[in-house]
Parts: structure tokens; C-alpha cells; sequence
């Protein structure tokens, strides 16, 4: 079986842990998994600004099988280094490295042999909110369908790419993000006609991931991947008091993830 690994050996601008880079096989990667049936990837997580490795990132790699989205994950290690095991034969998935709200390209990959290697970018020297490039999901009946629709539900979402929450509701017609320097970004119904004698954050919708309540609502839907999301409804302000009382007031955005 080919191995793609005589690159393995780390960018000059890092160093690396000697044991890890010196791994040459799929054994050495996924002792538990299965070289017949079963596709792993490594790589290194650079910073190409600051030309350095990113330690305690993580890596997702998610597909389509089976008319659902699927998703894992790994660690990336001191070394710079990740190992994502147990992906299907002969698909194609996404890449992507993570860093609290850090998110890098996503990069497309195929599994077509049994251990080949990956690297990715992941640039932590500009804000996250100024790095997000939202491309448009307006085309197509079923992707207006979800930008405009109360209800979002993961079959929904199977079609689209790899993104997180956050991309996906910026284009959402129900909502908007506004920015205040004072109190950061909040998400607010597009429906709702600002108050001068309320606060800014006063009328932004109350978000709540499992029912929990967040209380920076935006930072927590900037590290939740659509792959992760099983619902996500946009509740009117009439229907979020009728669920949760005072605190849905002004609307709600509620999200239920799939682990749940």
C-alpha cells in the first residue's frame, strides 16, 4: 500500500517531536484502526504570518454518507501535529484547522489511498471576525429555502459546505449581525424595530445551545460547525416569550446539536 510520507519530515520553521515525525505508517497513526476498510490523514497546523506550529488546535474533517453529515475530530499536538483516523475509503471531505474563534480555509480531500498527508493553514495573527469571508449560499431553491426559513434541520443542511453556524445565519434573512464598539457583535430579528431607551444588547435575541443560555451568543455560534447541528429554529418575539417568559422578549435562536 503507498504511503505519501517522504514530506513528512516538518517545515524548517518548526521544530518538531522526533518520534512524531518519524511515524511512516498507518499502524504508527491509528493503532486501532483497520488499513482495509478505513482512510487516515496527518498533516502540520502553521501559522504562515507568524511562521510558527499551532499547538491545541483542532482539525474537523466532515462528509456526506449515507444522506447525513458526518463529522470527527483530533487534537493537533505540541509538535504541530494531527492524525485524523477512521475516515470512510474513497471520499471526499473537508479540512479544516480550529482555534477558539480561529478558523482556517476549508481545504477539499480525497481518500483515495489508505495514509497520505495533509497540511494546513491557520492564521491566529488577525481578529477572527475580520477573517470571516462569507460566501454567498443564496443559489438554489433548497439553500433560499434555508436562509429564509424558521426552522433549519441537519438534512438541510447536507448540501452545503462545511461552515460554522455563524457563516451560515450571517446570510439568514430573518436575522442581523450589528456591531457596537462598546459591547461587541449581537444578533438581533431583522423584524424588530430598534428602541433608543433600550440598550443595544437589551434587544439582541436571547441564544440558547441545548437550552443552555449563552451568554456571548455570538462567540458560541462562531466555534459550532454545521456538522455538529441537528436544529436550529428563530423564534418570533410571540413564540420565544411563550417558550421561556421574560428572558425570549425580544426573539430567540435556539439550537439543538446532534450529540444531544
Amino acid at each position: 500500500m503507498p504511503y505519501s510520507f517522504a514530506r513528512l519530515a516538518a517545515p524548517a520553521l518548526m521544530l518538531v517531536v522526533a518520534n512524531s515525525a518519524a511515524a511512516q505508517s498507518f499502524a504508527d497513526f491509528c493503532p486501532v484502526g483497520d488499513p482495509e476498510t478505513e482512510a487516515a490523514v496527518v498533516g502540520y497546523v502553521t501559522d504562515p504570518e507568524a511562521e510558527t506550529i499551532v499547538p491545541g488546535a483542532t482539525v474537523a474533517a466532515s462528509w456526506v454518507q449515507f444522506d447525513a453529515r458526518q463529522r470527527v475530530e483530533a487534537e493537533v499536538g505540541m509538535d504541530g501535529l494531527y492524525a485524523i483516523c477512521g475516515l470512510p475509503r474513497d471520499m471526499e471531505i473537508a479540512l479544516r484547522a480550529v482555534f477558539g474563534g480561529w478558523r482556517g480555509e476549508a481545504v477539499p480531500y480525497t481518500t483515495a489511498v489508505t495514509l497520505a498527508q495533509q497540511d494546513l493553514l491557520l492564521s491566529l495573527t488577525v481578529e477572527p471576525e475580520r477573517r470571516e469571508e462569507v460566501g454567498s449560499l443564496a443559489a438554489g431553491g433548497s439553500r433560499t429555502r434555508i436562509l429564509g426559513s424558521q426552522v433549519i434541520r441537519a438534512e438541510d443542511l447536507v448540501d452545503l459546505p462545511e461552515m460554522s453556524v455563524y457563516e451560515l445565519l450571517r446570510q439568514h434573512s430573518l436575522l442581523r449581525f450589528d456591531r457596537m464598539s462598546t459591547l461587541g457583535e449581537v444578533i438581533l430579528l431583522t423584524s424588530v424595530t430598534l428602541s433608543a431607551w433600550r440598550s443595544f444588547r437589551e434587544q439582541a435575541v436571547e441564544v440558547r445551545i441545548d437550552e443552555r443560555r449563552e451568554g456571548d451568543g455570538v462567540n458560541a455560534i462562531r466555534e459550532l460547525s454545521i456538522d455538529e447541528v441537528s436544529r436550529i429554529e428563530i423564534l418570533t418575539r410571540t413564540e420565544a416569550s411563550a417558550r421561556y417568559g421574560g428572558d425570549g422578549y425580544v426573539g430567540a435562536l435556539v439550537i439543538t446539536t446532534r450529540d444531544r
